[in-house]
This record gives C-alpha cells, structure tokens and sequence, in this order.
C-alpha cells in the first residue's frame, strides 16, 4: 500500500493538516443546570464548563478550610447538595468533581445520599458503574450505606424531640434500605457486565461489602491507583488489617439480596472463564471472603463450583509440572486458590489438598507462582496428619529448597509445627544437616541460620587462596537475613530448643552487637530473651553484654533490645546496667535513642535516690514474678458474690490466693481510692477500711456487688455483737459502753478478716494490721476481764 503523500488525507478520512482560515466545529459544552438545547445530544458526558468547575473547587476550598459553627456548616451543605442531587449523574463522569464529590459525600446526611442515589438510579446506574470516574462516586455510596444504617446521621436540632429524631432517623434509614436494594435489583441483571469490567467489578465488591456487613480490606474493595490518590490527599497509610465482620449485623433482606446476587453470579455464562479472569478472579475472592463470615453453606458451594473450572481440571503440559493443575501457576488463579485454602470448610480443603498439593510439593515450591500457593498451604494447615504428610515428603529435599532460594517454605513449615507442636525434634534435625554442620560444632547453628550460609562458606573452607587470618574472620557472624531471622525466631519456640539458645549463648560480644543492632537480628534476641526456658542461658548472656549496653542503647534496633533485657533482666544486673549508662550520660541524653532509654530505665532517679530505685525495681520484678505465677495456675477467677455468700453461710475457709496476700498487698493491688473513701464513709470509721482483691477478675460490677454484700454482712454483725455487748453490759456497770463500743469494733475487725478468706489488708499496711489484731485481742481480753472479775477467793 503507498504511504500518504504530503498534504494529503490520512487512513483515517481527515485533514492532516488544516485550514487556519476554514470555519472550525465548536467544542460542544455543558451547561449548570443542564439547558443545553440542540447541542445537548453532541456534548461528551463529563465535561463541564469553567464557571461550574470554579463552583466546586470552591466547595472543595470551603470544606478544607473548615467552619465556625455547626450551623453554618449545616447550612452550606444542605445549600451545596441541593445543587448537586440536579447534575449528579453528570458531575460524577468529571474526574476533577468526582474527587470532591467523594470528600463531600462522606459528610452527607441519610436524606441526602438517598436523593443522589435515587438520581443516579435513573440515570442508566449499571453504565454509571461502569464509568471511568462516576464507578468511584458509587463506590463511595455503597460503602457508606452500612455507615448510615448503624449510625441514623440526619440533621439534628435541639428544638426537636428525642422522639421525633428516631422517628425521622427511622424513616430516612428505611426509605435509603429500600433504595439500595432496588439499586441491588438492577445490578443483579446486569451481572454479567459488571463482573468482567473493569470499574463496575470494585463497585461489586463494594456492594457485597454492605451486604455481609462485612468490613473488607481497602486493598481489596479499591483500586491500587485511587488508594495512591487517597494517601497523598489524606496522608494516611493503607490499611491492613484483616476482615472483619462489623458490629452490627445487616438487615435479614440484605442477606437475601446477598444470596441472590450470588446464586446470579454462579448461574453466569462460560463461570469457568471467571475465575483465571484479572478483573473477574478478584471479585470471586471478595465474595467468598464475606461469605465465609456470613453463610459457610453457601460459601462451600461456591468453593465446590471453583474447583469444577477448567483451570482446576486441566494440568501442565510441562514436564517438570506433570499432574500440577493450571490454577496454581497461574498468574490471577494463583489468588482464588490462596482465598479457597482459608475459607474452605475442612472437607472441601482435605479435597484440595488431596487433589492438587500431596505428591507435588517439591514443584510446586520451586514455581515462582506455585509457591505463594504452597506457602498458603503450609500457613493454614488443619491436622496433624496434613502436617505429617507435608514433612515426609518434603523433609529430604530441604538443601534443594535452600539452594533455589526458597526459604520462606521453611519458615512456614517451621511455624505449622510450632502451631500443631508436632515433627520438631525431625525438622531441627533435618535443617541442621541441610546446612552441613558437623556435631563437633553445634554451636554455631545460630550464625549459621542468621546469614543463611552453609557451614563451610560461612567458615571459608573452600577458599584455599585464603590466609588464617581471613579464614578465622570468616567464622564471625557479619550479616542478617530476613529470613534467617524469622527462622530462628520460630525454632525459639519450639518445645526443645536447647541448641538454638546454647548457640546464642555461645556467641561472642561481637556477634551479638552485630545481631542487636541489626532490624531484623534485634527479634531474634527478643525472642530469645521472652522464651519461658533457660533462665542460667539468659543471665549468662546478660552478662556478656555488659559492655554492649551504651552502644545498643544509641541505635535504632539496640534500643529495642535495650527494652527487652530491661524487662527480664534480675535487679543486681539492672544495677549493673545503670552503672555502665551513667558513666556515659552525656553520650546517652544527646543521641535521639539513648535519651529514651535514660527515660525508660529511671536513671536520673538512680543517681540520686539508689535505694529506693533499687526498691521499685525489686517490687517490679515480684510484680511479674507473681503474676506469672497466677497465669501458670490457670485456674477459672471465681465471682466475688458467691465467695462473700459462701464465708458468710459457712464461716471463714481458707483461699487459695492467701499465699500471694502480701505480695498483692505491696503492690497495690485492691480497690481505688475513691471508692475505698465511699466505703469509709459508708461504715463511718476508717479503721475498719478493708479491701476486696480479685486474683484473675478486675471487672468493676463485680467489686460493686461484692462490696454491697460486704456491707449488708457488717449491719447483720454489728446488730449481733450490739445485742450480745449490750446483754453483758446490763449485768456488769453501765458506764462501760465506751468501751463496749471499741470492744465491738475490735470483734468487728476480727471478723472481718477472717471472713471469705478474699479479703486482705490495702497496700503496704497489711502487716501493721497484724500487729493492729494482735493489740485489740489484748485489749479485748482486758475489757471483758473488767466487764467480768474475778471472785476474790
């Protein structure tokens, strides 16, 4: 075909070049309130003239800038929506307006977002989702649903009664739910459209948001490129946590309408073809991740659905990959297989695990996609027997899995057995014989693993050009890997990890500067320094690192390290350790980390009050000690009210937290002080001030209800000794009754610590109350003495 000659028309049917003097077609233009009139049918929906997009960039100014009153807020938005509900469905296509409109929406009462959706939903709202810019607006709206469904945001006056505003929050609500789910209606025919497009697919995962109630990842129900403009605007970081479900459930027709628009979905043509689809893969994941939550029957129907596509049927053609399924190497399948592993009831995953992981393991972790799957495998693991299967098949061929760089396997495999605390003393084993490390030198596991390095790299045995002192220098640990990190970190845990800690403890001042300085080795020795075994391997390390603490308290990852040691560390090294910081004050309270470390370690109170900083250290560390104790015995708390019943019926017994009395006393632990001063005022004589300690509960009801029943047992034995004393009393001398009185007070006392055995003394006064019993006693035998002589004889 000859090329276009210079000047003249292109393939295309016009001018290459024009006509300064021809008479040029008008750009068509849209008018604010939409009287467009025979240009309306030309004009591009979406383009607005200046004067309208000077409007909304000054909404936008206005709401950034903020307002002085509620009022006045009120008003300008009820003013700005007003305008907004007449072009909705044109503002929406804009991409500058639909930025402000997202922002402007999230401020909107009930009635107003009802009357933009119902605007929208007469405006063809299945190709609205479908647009570049207005899919964004709606997907603003359907997540903003559920938000107005638990919490009635209309506008709110004080001249307006409380029963008024729930009755027209309830209105409003009502009249938006019927709206969705009309909107609901007219998604579920077009379905098939929406599922495969690129827009409408994130408005879909919104709606089924809404839906479950159902609080879905932002990762998941936007797109990477709006998230991007939405940090940069609101300078908030992406939010990562999982999905949850909400705290208010949703209405019993959303469920329905859930239900139907997935039995819609499952019913649409060439559904095999859905799931390896990039647009359509993604909303097949959301829907079985809120259908997990909501409806586990209907969600294992769609699992089971998933596994008949053809993705799931047909396998590799690849030798290396024989009897591997597509589904795992491919690009977007790869995903659903991840979500079908955590959402699956066990029966569908024992499927899948039979079908498509045992006996393919090895291939499968070395596929550069394959193996996400697997390590989803590995991370979700439901028995023992998987387990086991998992390990028989994969434990001789972990130099293979080290070789092609594909630790995080053995990471995931190591945490499977940490969880299901079973094949650990076989994996340890295996992996140390994987790095080549001779029984004669066990202790250098730990460097081994850190670096990732095989025994004779890391020691430069087969660099023969090498001279002794470079060899010996090879043997130090320099580097840290992520990964070696997270290994050593899981094999902490495990029930026998003597090697591990005798490795750590075996390292040189170096090694572990090297290791608490760097931000993936400082977890290792936190984990190491939390562990619940060797304690003499943990005091010994403490030791080493005595003139490591100044430097790893001026680093980054040190300081957290600096933390830990803090916290276990035993009360002669603490003292230790605050010598050596003390000696470099100036070094610590100019560097941006160590200030915080003389902050977290007291030192100024150190320098100046050594004794009783010594004091609150050792109260501290009985502190832990006790409350390690209490969580040891993992005993269920017993309920205060049932105690105080029991010892009033049967008189005092013995409590099993009578033993940690003095400790709790020391601490403080007891009620507030406002309440005590309640009770004092109550029972008017602070001396009788007597504390109810719950060991396991500190919920407040039930030290209410115990102290009501306290003190209806005091009125019940101040009656009972009133009567005895003032029956004494009549038969000895009547002026006696000042003393009568301190001798009922001293019965009272007794009783009262001596009833329930769930009463002990407040703070550190516990044993001058001791002392407090014994001197009423006497003064007690006294009185009575001389309420009741002797006969001379």
């Amino acid at each position: 075909m000859a090329s276009q000659k210079r000047g003249g028309k292109s393939s295309r049917g016009r001018s290459r070049y024009f006509d300064k003097n021809a008479q040029r077609k008008q750009k068509p233009h849209t008018f604010k309130h939409g009287h467009a009139g025979d240009k309306e049918k030309d004009r591009r929906l979406g383009r607005l003239d200046e004067q309208t997009m000077g409007y909304y960039r000054r909404v936008d100014q206005q709401l950034k800038d903020g307002f002085e009153e509620e009022e006045e807020k009120c008003l300008f938005l009820n003013n700005v929506f007003t305008q907004v509900e007449e072009e909705i469905h044109l503002l929406a296509c804009n991409q500058t307006v639909s930025r402000i409109l997202e922002t402007l929406l999230r401020q909107a009462s009930t009635s107003h977002l009802t009357s933009i959706l119902r605007r929208l939903k007469q405006n063809k709202f299945s190709s609205l989702c479908m647009d570049r810019f207005a899919g964004y607006v709606i997907q603003t709206i359907m997540c903003l649903v559920s938000k107005h469904l638990s919490e009635a945001s209309g506008n709110k006056t004080p001249e307006q009664s409380t029963a008024e505003n729930k009755k027209v929050e309830k209105e409003e609500v009502e009249s938006l739910c019927e709206l969705f789910l009309e909107v609901c209606e007219e998604m579920v025919k077009d379905v098939a459209g929406l599922v495969r497009d690129h827009y409408g697919s994130h408005v879909l995962r919104a709606v089924f948001e809404t839906l479950s109630g159902v609080k879905l990842e932002q990762k998941v129900v936007r797109s990477r490129l709006s998230l991007g403009q939405q940090n940069k605007v609101t300078a908030v970081k992406e939010s990562t946590t999982p999905s949850l479900v909400t705290n208010k459930p949703p209405p019993p027709s959303f469920l329905k309408m859930l239900q139907q628009l997935t039995e819609t979905i499952l019913t649409v043509d060439d559904f095999s073809g859905l799931v390896p689809h990039v647009v359509a893969s993604p909303v097949l994941q959301a829907l079985l991740t809120v259908l997990h939550k909501v409806d586990q029957g209907l969600c294992t129907q769609v699992c089971q659905q998933v596994m008949q596509a053809k993705v799931f049927t047909k396998t590799c053609a690849e030798s290396e990959l024989s009897g591997v399924c597509l589904a795992l190497v491919h690009q977007h399948a790869s995903y659903i297989v991840k979500t079908l592993l955590t959402v699956a009831d066990n029966a569908t995953y024992q499927n899948l695990f039979q079908l498509h992981f045992i006996w393919r393991l090895l291939p499968l972790s070395l596929h550069p996609v394959a193996t996400f799957s697997l390590q989803q495998l590995l991370a979700t693991l439901r028995t023992e027997e998987q387990l086991t299967d998992v390990l028989e098949e994969l434990l001789p061929h972990f130099e293979d899995l080290l070789a092609h760089g594909k630790a995080t396997v053995l990471i995931n495999m190591a945490e499977a057995c940490v969880r299901h605390q079973t094949g650990q003393l076989q994996f340890l084993k295996t992996l140390l014989k994987a790095f080549h490390i001779p029984k004669e030198d066990k202790l250098k596991c730990a460097q081994l693993l850190a670096s990732l390095q095989s025994y004779q790299v890391f020691m430069g045995l087969n660099e023969d050009g090498n001279t002794e002192e470079q060899k010996s220098a090879k043997g130090v640990l320099t580097t840290v890997t992520l990964q070696g990190s997270l290994l050593l970190q899981h094999l902490l845990r495990f029930s026998d990890n003597s090697d591990i800690m005798d490795s750590i403890a075996a390292m040189s001042a170096q090694e572990l500067q090297t290791l608490a300085c760097n931000s993936s080795g400082s977890h290792v020795l936190e984990c190491f320094l939390t562990s619940t075994t060797g304690v003499k391997k943990k005091k010994k390390l403490l030791q080493k690192m005595m003139d490591l603490y100044v430097v790893m308290s001026c680093d980054r990852s040190g300081s957290r390290v600096m933390d830990a040691v803090w916290k276990v560390a035993p009360v002669e090294v603490k003292t230790s350790i605050a010598e050596r910081l003390v000696e470099k004050e100036d070094r610590l309270r100019s560097d941006q980390y160590g200030r915080f470390v003389w902050q977290n370690c007291a030192i100024d109170h150190y320098r100046r009050h050594q004794g009783t900083w010594m004091d609150i250290q050792a109260a501290q560390e009985r502190k832990r000690k006790l409350f390690q104790d209490i969580l040891a015995e993992d005993t269920p708390p017993k309920k205060p009210r049932q105690e105080s019943k029991d010892a009033a019926h049967s008189g005092p017994k013995p409590d099993p937290g009578d033993h940690l009395a003095p400790e709790l006393a020391i601490l403080g632990v007891g009620l507030d002080q406002d309440e005590e001063e309640d009770d004092n005022r109550d029972t008017g004589s602070p001396e009788d001030n007597v504390t109810c300690v719950s060991l396991c509960s500190q919920d407040r009801s039930k030290r209410k209800d115990a102290r009501k029943l306290l003190k209806k047992k005091k009125k019940k034995q101040k009656q009972n000794l009133q009567v005895h004393v003032d029956d004494t009393a009549s038969e000895a001398i009547p002026k006696k009754k000042k003393k009568d009185f301190d001798t009922d007070r001293g019965e009272q006392t007794e009783l009262k610590n001596s009833a329930g055995g769930v009463f002990e003394a407040h703070s550190s006064g516990a044993k001058m109350d001791k002392k407090k019993m014994k001197l009423q006693k006497k003064k007690k035998h006294k009185k009575f003495q001389k309420l009741h002589p002797k006969k001379k004889q």
